[in-house]
């Protein structure tokens, strides 16, 4: 039997994805949304100048719409009668607020987003919410599906994580129509202790070496730990909210999530990276975004963000206009290292993976690969430079809430100048 769904971005229909009897899948514009001006694709994977493309781009990105984790999808999976397996089936019940400005519906079925009925919420205490955060990580941990009303989003990533709208107000609440999630929760788990701190500071500390970052804050709810991000693809015009489309790297790139990491999977390096900014329609867009994903991945290198992957950066769609999103999920690796185990750089420089071998001189080459000339110098001895200054300035803007002579902000400070291309 045939499968189809509709594919709206913020409430304007822009074509059918389709699942054969035999699992093959497609996706194909609608011919009126394709030639409309100032059309946005689903994918840069996926222009507009074809009306239908295959299942080699099409999975990869459908995939990275949904979590990263089995555990997660076997839990969607239980609480939806569906096959785990089966990307198509889970995005038919979660496919109404994913990343960008996708909805996605059964055929038939309308888009809740034509509507202008974007303000109906539930209300949820910090009693129900905290009981939300905690079944959010049995089920990425057990894959075992809990009965919480959070309503039918799916996140990307590896984390347990949920989204939820903030009102005006200040109140958590559940969207019942077509009122988009605008914030993020991640609640604390796993063996790396307060990781949300060392994901606050390290976004600050990006964001004052003049990367964009986006926003976030740290929250204690129900008794949790909880690192809250503000949602960069939401925005609200004249109090009515829209989506705002965005893909991660891996999306553009038709590369499964399973192989996000150059180093251990395969996936997507500097070099296939400068090639999509090359591909670029307007020569302002591959220079913006080339000098600002440098900027970001030098970053990262010299932090010690040994998770930065290619699914953690994402572009920003919009009609053929391409701009790099605001940098998420950097997380330094400096509080938790004993100064001795080698530490990885998740994207090679040069060939080289290993922190303690990768040169001043291999990361200023990789700038030329993004057509920056002196400037990827320039860029390279500042952020080195200032990695120091930055974070420290990062653990003395920490919240009241928040003991800034905490454990980690110390083992940070006290491991940070050692990684090895910090200079202090």
């Amino acid at each position: 039997m045939v499968s189809n769904l509709v594919i709206y971005l913020d409430g304007r229909r822009a074509g059918v994805a389709t699942q054969s009897n035999t699992g093959n899948l497609t996706f194909c514009y609608d011919e009126s949304y394709r030639r409309s001006p100032n059309a946005t694709p689903l994918s840069l994977a996926m222009p507009l100048a074809a009306a239908e493309h295959k299942k080699r781009v099409v999975l990869p990105y459908l995939q990275g719409l949904l979590p990263d984790s089995d555990d997660a999808l076997r839990a969607i999976a239980q609480r939806y009668s569906v096959s785990p397996r089966s990307v198509f089936a889970l995005l038919t019940q979660v496919g109404s607020d994913v990343a960008g400005a996708v909805e996605m519906r059964l055929e038939g079925e309308k888009s809740s987003d034509a509507s202008h009925t974007r303000s109906n919420v539930r209300i949820v205490d910090d009693a129900e919410l905290g009981r939300m955060l905690r079944h959010v990580v049995l089920e990425y941990a057990e894959g075992v599906a809990y009965d919480d009303q959070v309503g039918q989003f799916s996140l990307a990533g590896a984390q347990p994580k949920i989204a939820l709208h903030r009102t005006s107000e200040g109140q958590w609440a559940v969207p019942l129509d077509a009122t988009p999630t605008t914030h993020i929760l991640k609640p604390v788990s796993g063996r790396m202790r307060r990781i949300d701190v060392v994901e606050q500071v390290t976004m600050d500390a990006a964001r004052y070496l003049g990367n964009r970052v986006a926003p976030s804050r740290l929250h204690t709810i129900d008794g949790l730990d909880v690192f809250v991000t503000q949602r960069y693809d939401r925005k609200s015009v004249d109090g009515l909210w829209h989506r705002v489309h965005q893909e991660d790297l891996c999306q553009s790139l038709s590369v499964s999530p399973a192989k996000k990491y150059q180093r251990l999977e395969g996936g997507p390096g500097i070099a296939s990276i400068a090639g999509l900014v090359k591909s670029l329609p307007f020569e302002r867009d591959r220079r913006d975004v080339g000098r600002s994903f440098y900027q970001a991945f030098v970053f990262n290198v010299v932090a010690g963000c040994t998770d930065a992957h290619a699914k953690n950066y994402s572009v920003m769609l919009e009609g053929s206009n391409v701009s790099l999103a605001p940098l998420y999920d950097l997380i330094t690796y400096a509080p938790y290292w004993d100064g001795e185990t080698p530490l990885s750089s998740a994207m090679s420089v040069d060939g080289e993976y290993s922190l303690s071998k990768i040169t001043a001189a291999q990361l200023i080459e990789a700038g030329h690969r993004f057509g920056l000339g002196d400037e990827s110098a320039d860029i390279v001895d500042r952020t080195r430079s200032a990695m120091v200054p930055a974070f420290e300035f990062a653990v003395e803007n920490l919240p009241d809430h928040i003991t800034k002579s905490s454990e980690v902000t110390e083992d940070l400070m006290r491991m940070l100048p050692q990684l090895p291309l910090v200079l202090s």
